[in-house]
């Protein structure tokens, strides 16, 4: 049970993709009903206790599982299945990310000014202009060469994530511990092929273009 906890957010990532696989239209044409859905969740969670929901959202697993997907899309290959799923609903998966991490932030909101994990608050202020600019209506908005400009930033903020969930650390003027979470070990896998994989992709890239 650790180690299914530990990776909680590995085994809900499957099964969203399970989900949105077969039913990634449907989720996509009511994206802001879920939207709204999880909006009122998060608020609830955030004032109430409520068995299983709270934890599963206030832990930040489900947030992450959600991330999870929008990060992997990023290296799959244009042609395949699981691109062409994921791809329709990876903005909408984003949003639904970033409202779930709330309740998680705000309740470790004095822990992460005072030197504890840091990088979770670093997270989500990297994401909260991408997520905002996730939405339809404010996409239109921006001419699509400053916005693909901007949602370069998710690297920075993938990477603090990784920082997060696969380390802990505090520093502080008198003290400074730096540990790595050794049990989360399908998530360091995830993270650390998606690292590689981005990498070799963009060199690729860079190499074709010279």
């Amino acid at each position: 049970m650790p180690f299914i906890e530990s990776n909680l957010a590995v085994f809900l990532a499957i099964f969203f993709y399970v989900l949105i696989h077969l039913f990634n239209k449907f989720l996509h044409k009511n994206a802001r009903i879920f939207i709204l859905i999880a909006l009122v969740l998060s608020i609830l969670v955030y004032f109430v206790d409520v068995p299983l929901l709270t934890e599963l959202i206030d832990s930040g697993q489900l947030s992450l599982a959600l991330f999870m997907l929008v990060i992997v899309t990023g290296i799959l290959k244009k042609k395949s299945v699981f691109y062409k799923r994921l791809l329709l609903v990876r903005g909408d998966l984003a949003i639904l990310g970033f409202i779930f991490l709330l309740p998680h932030g705000l309740n470790r909101l004095s822990l992460a000014l005072n030197g504890y994990n840091t990088s979770g608050l670093f997270a989500m202020i990297v994401l909260l202009p991408l997520t905002i600019t996730s939405f339809m209506t404010i996409r239109k908005k921006i001419r699509p060469d400053r916005w693909k400009k901007l949602h370069k930033l998710a690297y920075v903020a993938y990477f603090l994530i990784y920082m997060h969930i696969g380390f802990s650390a505090f520093i502080s003027k008198d003290y400074y511990n730096f540990q790595i979470h050794t049990d989360r070990i399908l998530f360091h896998l995830v993270f650390i092929f998606y690292f590689v994989v981005k990498i070799i992709q963009t060199y690729q890239k860079l190499k074709l273009k010279k």
